[in-house]
């Protein structure tokens, strides 16, 4: 019994030691300022295949949508499940919607993909002035495809 109670007070007495560097990573301002500010990801980007272009604005509800705006080979939404969408163009199409800004990610969006018509969710990151991280998924972030995609000027 005592031996356990040694090792319990061990540990408790290491515990201040292990979170105090986590306190202080925190606090330190110039952690803060390396986030990108809300509204980074507005204008348009090229993704990582560079065979397509995005341009991001900001919808009237605060979140933020994706437009598609150029393809290599342009074509028709023909794997849309509406059969009254297989007809449009692709280009001028939200493909990106509801992403919201929140500690420097973008969060809680969907992603239509018109090769497989199929909707994902997805999640952002603007790593610097010219490159994103983006991450489409199934129900869980663990089950997903990371692309980093660039600023198109």
């Amino acid at each position: 019994m005592r031996t356990r109670t040694a090792i319990a007070v061990a540990l408790l007495q290491t515990l201040p030691l292990v979170a105090a560097p986590a306190r202080a990573v925190a606090a330190d301002p110039a952690s803060d300022s390396a986030k990108p500010a809300e509204g980074a990801i507005v204008g348009e980007w090229l993704v990582q295949d560079k065979d397509g272009r995005v341009r991001f604005e900001k919808a009237a509800d605060g979140t933020y949508i994706g437009i598609a705006t150029w393809a290599a080979d342009p074509k028709k939404d023909t794997n849309n499940p509406d059969p009254k969408l297989r007809g449009r163009d692709n280009i001028g199409s939200i493909i990106i919607w509801h992403l919201r800004y929140d500690d420097g990610e973008y969060i809680d969006g969907y992603c239509y993909n018109p090769r497989d018509g199929h909707t994902y969710r997805i999640k952002t990151e603007v790593l610097g002035p010219e490159t994103m991280k983006i991450r489409g998924y199934l129900a869980i972030p663990l089950l997903g495809q990371t692309q980093q995609w660039t600023r198109f000027h």
